[in-house]
């Protein structure tokens, strides 16, 4: 009875020594889980420092900050990513390429080391095209790993395509594709491809398959709308737009677009409808208001679409547009005076020729690459109407024109 009596004292004394030894261990590990969660804390916060600074383009600052986030967590992926990111916005090419090289072997299970250093090499490649193989070397290792990235696809193909292998390029693509169909940002990739070379018919199939995919994505659909403009799919890119409406009622650009159809089509006064609707949502856009006296002014409403040009240039004074229609508009007038028969018709034309002449010079001095083209081309015609003009006058008696 004694040595049952001891031996079981000897069992509780056992167990209370692994029970304490148990709950030590268990209090370093939670001690130790405390430090890493404050630890944690510290570094993300000095992230958002990071990315507050990245944002107002501050990138030394930026840079300080994700450093002290590394000090408390060194291989903090977020941290690692955004220097990366810095560093290639600040077109520092070496520090970036080092960093995405870390996230690239700290955290292999992630995707932005591969396209990281893809991207880096493509950039380096455009300096010496040795660098296009290490760029489709990282790019096809990052489809073994991860089958699903689009952008890995993308990127072989574009490393072909910047060889000058198109064809190449777009079997990528295909394969692509053909391995896994529904991948929709691979096949909107192959849309933007398609679009770049001009083959309009099957960027249209491709985008109607991720339209169909995702039949609320207003970003496709407008896309959809797009490429059947290009084709003259008139119909088609109507009910694209309309239904970008449905789906996103505050959007005004699309409306611009649907009014820009309209006008193709001359159906004039529905052109007019959604270019006002565009002006009443956001006052502030230009652009509706351009097109909306390029609608006038083809629907024969010279007034109003005078009056459309003035006030924009009441909001801007030196808008190249407003100033060339303007002057398109004094262009028509003084042309239409040449046929008149008195002089007081022909001086009017005079007037008006030498407002025309004054606008084309005021659009071109406003922005000389996109108007002296077409603005020079008026003022050769002006001149010839004035020419003409003058004869009228001369036989008058009257020189000026």
């Amino acid at each position: 009875m004694k040595r049952v009596l001891v031996a079981t004292l000897a069992v509780f004394v056992l167990v209370g020594c692994v029970s304490a030894r148990s709950n030590k261990k268990a209090d370093k590990e939670a001690e130790q889980a405390v430090a890493d969660s404050l630890t944690r804390i510290e570094a993300e916060k000095y992230l958002s420092i990071g990315v507050d600074f990245y944002r107002k383009k501050l990138y030394e600052e930026a840079i300080e900050n994700y450093n002290k986030a590394l000090e408390y967590v060194s291989d903090y992926y977020a941290a690692m990513v955004a220097m990366a990111k810095t560093y290639q916005d600040m077109k520092d090419l070496t520090p970036a390429e080092e960093w995405y090289r870390k996230v690239y072997e700290t955290h292999p299970d992630s995707v932005a080391g591969y396209l990281g250093l893809g991207g880096i090499f493509l950039i380096k490649a455009s300096m010496d095209p040795l660098y296009y193989d290490s760029a489709l070397a990282i790019y096809q290792e990052g489809v073994a790993e991860f089958p699903e990235e689009s952008d890995f696809y993308h990127g072989i193909a574009s490393v072909f395509e910047n060889k000058g292998g198109v064809k190449a390029a777009d079997s990528v693509y295909v394969a692509g594709l053909g391995v896994n169909p529904d991948n929709l940002g691979l096949r909107n990739s192959y849309v933007n491809f398609l679009t770049d070379h001009d083959r309009y018919e099957e960027a249209y199939e491709n985008e109607l398959y991720i339209v169909n995919a995702k039949p609320e994505d207003f970003i496709a659909r407008e896309k959809l709308g797009d490429i059947a403009m290009k084709l003259k799919k008139y119909t088609e890119a109507e009910e694209a737009y309309l239904k970008v409406i449905e789906l996103r009622p505050e959007d005004v650009d699309v409306r611009v677009k649907l009014g820009n159809l309209y006008l193709i089509q001359k159906k004039y006064s529905s052109a007019e409808t959604r270019l006002k609707e565009a002006i009443e949502m956001d006052s502030t856009k230009l652009v509706p208001r351009i097109y909306l006296g390029v609608v006038y002014l083809n629907w024969d409403k010279e007034g109003q679409a005078e009056a459309t040009f003035k006030e924009i240039l009441s909001l801007d004074a030196n808008n190249g547009d407003a100033l060339y229609f303007i002057g398109t508009i004094y262009v028509r007038r003084a042309t239409r005076a040449v046929k008149q028969t008195t002089k007081e018709a022909w001086q009017a034309g005079c007037a008006n020729a030498r407002a025309a002449d004054s606008y084309f010079r005021r659009a071109i001095s406003a922005d000389p690459s996109s108007n002296s083209g077409r603005a020079n081309k008026q003022l050769e015609y002006l001149e010839k109407v004035r020419t003409e003009l003058k004869k009228k006058l001369f036989l008058q008696g009257i020189t000026e024109c």
